[in-house]
This record gives structure tokens, sequence and C-alpha cells, in this order.
């Protein structure tokens, strides 16, 4: 592989990256100004700026909108490398600008729609597969959150963070979705995320059997034998409809949010060991869901 192949991944990284500062500043100030109206909280009192782990959350957010990008690179050179045992360097290069597959000749507003939806319905199944014994012990890491904002968004285990947009990615891209759609739609997941996990009580109507919302999805943060194993999509909720997975009680707020186990660790690092030390039990469905209205 060459150096300057390595260099341009590189730089396309860090054009990608610098995209999440100003949105992130945006977001801090738009749920700042949220909080102040506590008639529009779901958790009234409970602002982000003194959540018991608000530090975490901002390790996270620091290490993770960063250093996440260079968590990706053995998984992309790895593919880099063995395209280039079959491919030339142009042929390469081609694959990642125009893409290759049954949809590459599609136009960019249809790719962009295929991957919005198509993505969507992959991360609900790969989401639920982390409710499983075999990931729960990594994805146990978000759901520790005692309490939920959109400072949450990045609290994710490395193998979390890494293994569902790589499975993605790779299913979108064999499928011939441009590299540049999955750049183009990163401030879209960035603004979606944080939304889902702010504290307001939207739920937006009867949208609701449609979008993720705030109320949707902090449901799906609570304990176990409540809303915990259920509401798995990121920003369709007609897949847990659909799927059975839908959990929002009429007239009623979640209150109550993290994980069975009590003794959980707080700390950023003692969390990044937290899979490796201990092997939690993968939450269970409640007995009955409420009824989806």
């Amino acid at each position: 592989m060459s150096l300057d192949a390595i260099t341009q991944i590189f730089v396309s990284m860090m054009e990608i990256y610098s995209r999440q500062i100003p949105i992130m500043l945006a977001l801090a100030a738009l749920f700042t100004g949220l909080a102040v109206f506590k008639n529009q909280a779901s958790s009234p009192g409970k602002v982000w700026w003194r959540n018991p782990g608000l530090v975490t959350d901002l390790t996270y957010s620091l290490i993770h909108a960063g250093v996440s990008q260079y968590f990706k690179w053995p998984v992309l050179i790895f593919i880099y490398a063995a395209m280039t045992q079959m491919m030339t360097p142009e042929a390469v290069k081609d694959y990642f600008v125009n893409g290759r597959g049954p949809l590459s000749g599609l136009a960019f507003e249809w790719q962009v729609a295929i991957y919005v939806i198509g993505s969507d319905f992959l991360l609900y199944w790969i989401h639920r597969a982390f409710h499983e014994a075999a990931l729960w012990r990594f994805h146990a890491i978000h759901h520790s959150a005692t309490e939920v904002d959109w400072t949450t968004t990045y609290r994710f285990h490395p193998v979390n963070l890494i293994l569902q947009p790589t499975l993605v990615g790779i299913v979108m891209v064999s499928l011939g979705i441009k590299p540049q759609v999955v750049a183009f739609m990163l401030p879209f997941d960035i603004v979606s995320a944080a939304f889902v996990h702010a504290n307001v009580n939207w739920t937006l109507g009867p949208l609701k059997y449609i979008v993720a919302t705030p109320v949707f999805h902090r449901w799906h943060h609570t304990m176990p034998n409540e809303g915990g194993n259920s509401n798995f999509a990121p920003t369709f909720a007609i897949w847990d409809l659909l799927f059975g997975t839908f959990y929002m009680p009429e007239g009623k707020l979640p209150e109550v949010f993290g994980t069975d186990d009590h003794a959980f660790p707080e700390g950023y690092f003692t969390q990044l060991m937290y899979p490796f030390k201990k092997a939690p039990a993968a939450p269970q469905p409640p007995p009955i869901l409420a009824p989806a209205e």
C-alpha cells in the first residue's frame, strides 16, 4: 500500500471529523436552551450540565469523536490491502470514489434515500443482536447512564462503536452506495442520535409510530423489565412496530435509567475493561409490553 493512499484516507477522515465540531456546539446550545423550559423536559430538573455522569460522557465524546476515526483504520486498511491483491490502484480509487455494485449507477439522491432506509433497517437488527448474551457486555456500557441526555450519545464501548457502523458500511458499499453518500449523511447521523437521547418530552403525535423520538428512545434506556429491551430503531420507529418491539405507554414518561448491575463502574477506563472482567446477563424483554398508543 502506498503512503499517498494512506495519506488520502487520513485526510478524508479528518475532513469528516471537522464537520462534527460545529454540530456538537450547536447541539449544546440548542439543548441548553430547551432545558430552561421545564415543560419541555422529559425528566424536569435534570439538566445535562448537572448530570452525574457528565465527565464520563464528555470523555467518551472527546475521545471517540476523533479517535473513533482511527478505530476504523485497521478495517479500512485491511479492505484496501485485500482489494489491491485483486485490483489495480486506479480501480481501487475508482471504487472508493464512484462505488461498485448494483446500486452504483443510481443518482446521488436515490442512493441517499436507500442508505437512510437500508442502514436504519440493518442497525435495528444489529442493535437487537447487541442485546443478546454474546454482545450485551459491550452494549451495556451505553445503557450504564443513570441520567440520559444528548451527552449520552457517544457513550459506547469501542467494540460496539466499530462493529455497528462497519457492518452497515460493508453492506452499503458492497451494494454500490458511494462513500460520499456515507460522508454526506454524517451530520444527519450525529443530529438524529443526539435528538433521540435529548431530555425532552417530544413524541411528535401520530408520527411516533414512524419516527424515533426522544421519548421513544428514552424508554429504551429504562430497566430491562420495563422498556429497556424495546425500541431498537435509531431513526424509524416503524421497524419496532412491525417486529413487535415498540414500547410507548400512553400518558407516561420514562423515569429510571441504567442497567441491572448496581455496581456498574462509572469511570471511562474502568468501563472499557468492564466487558472483559464481567459477563453481565443479557436483558430479557418485559413479560407484557404496554399498548402502542
